[in-house]
């Protein structure tokens, strides 16, 4: 499998992964191209969420030639193997970690620009035939054991004044609707949803083909020079030719090659999440874990579960994969979550005696200190990356974030415009100190489980 620390680039013509989404979903794509224009005003590398968002803004609103260069096919990436969480918020941290740091002002500007994010994904949702096939009835975040309920609590208590529609579900409440022994309180985030990754990256696809945007597929940039002076100053070389442009977006997230520009070089920590969907339910097992299609649910481990219950029955259960993409297929993987996904549900015993329908891994990108950034790295670079996992809702106003700091537009001031993101301390060590998180951790995740 690619991995973005040890491969010079991901393609081209390298298979999707084998989700669910691209086994059950029959999108509508815009027509692409395989001839380069010698130049662009901009050029967007990336073709997912944030670079069609950006390239979308940049010709809709600004008139700009744009040309998206992708390394594989639309969405290659995560933004088509995600687990579909729509969600208020982006990377780790909380309201109450900004209201702490840098006052009530910017906690509640920050809450703001959340329900911005989600206004862009509703434009693309009444743009897609399917309405996304939007699973409409909220996020529950429950405490999976309990010495996890009074901090749980204590979140709840603060996350009530930016999101005053949020509510508190005691035990007995969250038993009615996650029938399970790691189920001990919960709260409900009612705006989140669920929604098909892949019909939301073809709605965003076809409006930005609409706008006269130039998509360009199995363009592996394969090289980058910058020639300063003159109206093009940054030559790409790609699997397709070459290409100069006045200006570039680099908006490849987790699966941004370790060398594509110095300026990004160790900025962020790709980190593989796998996500396995089940075989339909019965109807006698759907009821003995009383999920409802209609809600997300996650945990509070620190190495989080996550799952949902699909249109047609299916289980989606996900969590952290391996550590290296060499590793990424090994069916101990495809094992352990397996056996996590029983450990929440155990009337699912039978699921054991048989192999998950669908088993795939991807890369987030984890930045050093736990939310996104959108800025310009180098001269007529601009750049949105770091997402930590969270990026379903935010990349889309991302995007759009980028293509306006690209436009020479003041972005709002909040932590995610104002600076770069910082570089890993010793960032050829980051494998290394991922596998001391994960074994720390996932020992701390576990003492309460067994005791």
């Amino acid at each position: 499998m690619y991995d973005p620390l040890y491969h010079v680039a991901p393609g081209p013509q390298a298979a999707p992964a084998p989700s669910y989404w691209h086994a059950h979903t029959q999108p509508l794509w815009p027509s692409t191209s395989a001839i380069l224009p010698a130049t662009a005003e901009v050029v967007v590398i990336g073709a997912g969420y944030t670079g069609l968002n950006a390239a979308l803004e940049l010709a809709e609103r600004y008139q700009q030639e744009v040309v998206v260069v992708e390394a594989n096919d639309l969405g290659w990436g995560c933004s088509t193997r995600n687990a579909g969480f729509a969600m208020p918020g982006t990377g780790r941290l909380g309201y109450s970690h900004w209201q702490t740091k840098y006052g009530e002002a910017v906690a509640q500007a920050i809450q703001h620009e959340y329900q911005a994010a989600f206004a862009r994904l509703e434009r693309h949702q009444q743009a897609c035939p399917e309405q996304l096939q939007a699973q409409l009835g909220g996020y529950l975040k429950i405490a999976h054991h309990p010495r996890t309920v009074a901090e749980l609590y204590r979140q709840y208590e603060r996350l009530v004044h930016y999101e005053p529609a949020t509510s508190w579900l005691n035990q007995a409440d969250i038993q009615t609707r996650v029938r399970s022994p790691n189920a001990y309180a919960a709260i409900h985030y009612p705006q989140s949803f669920g929604l098909n990754p892949l019909l939301l990256l073809a709605s965003i696809a076809r409006q930005a083909a609409a706008a006269n945007v130039q998509l360009v597929t199995h363009a592996t940039v394969t090289d980058w020079q910058t020639m300063p002076g003159g109206a093009y100053p940054h030559h790409l070389q790609t699997s397709r030719g070459g290409i100069q442009a006045a200006k570039v977006i680099i908006a490849t997230n987790g699966y941004t090659p370790n060398q594509l520009h110095a300026s990004v070089h160790g900025r962020t920590l790709p980190i593989l999440s796998s996500v396995l969907v089940t075989r339909p339910l019965t109807a006698l097992e759907q009821q003995s874990i009383a999920l409802s299609p209609r809600e997300l649910v996650m945990d509070t481990r620190t190495l989080k579960y996550y799952f949902r219950l699909l249109p047609d029955g299916r289980l989606l259960f996900g969590g952290r994969g391996a550590v290296r993409g060499k590793d990424a297929e090994h069916s101990r993987y495809a094992d352990r979550l397996l056996r996590a996904l029983v450990a929440t549900f155990p009337t699912l015993q039978d699921l054991l005696l048989e192999p998950p329908a669908y088993f795939w891994s991807g890369w987030v990108a984890a930045a050093f200190d736990n939310y996104p950034r959108v800025y310009q790295p180098a001269d007529g670079v601009f750049t949105s990356m770091g997402y930590c996992g969270a990026g379903v809702t935010f990349a889309q106003l991302a995007g759009q974030r980028v293509a306006q700091l690209a436009m020479g537009e003041p972005l709002p001031a909040l932590p995610f415009y104002q600076t770069p993101l910082p570089r890993f301390p010793l960032p050829r060590l980051r494998r290394i100190a991922q596998r001391l998180y994960y074994g720390w951790y996932g020992l701390i995740d576990q003492i309460p489980l067994s005791r």
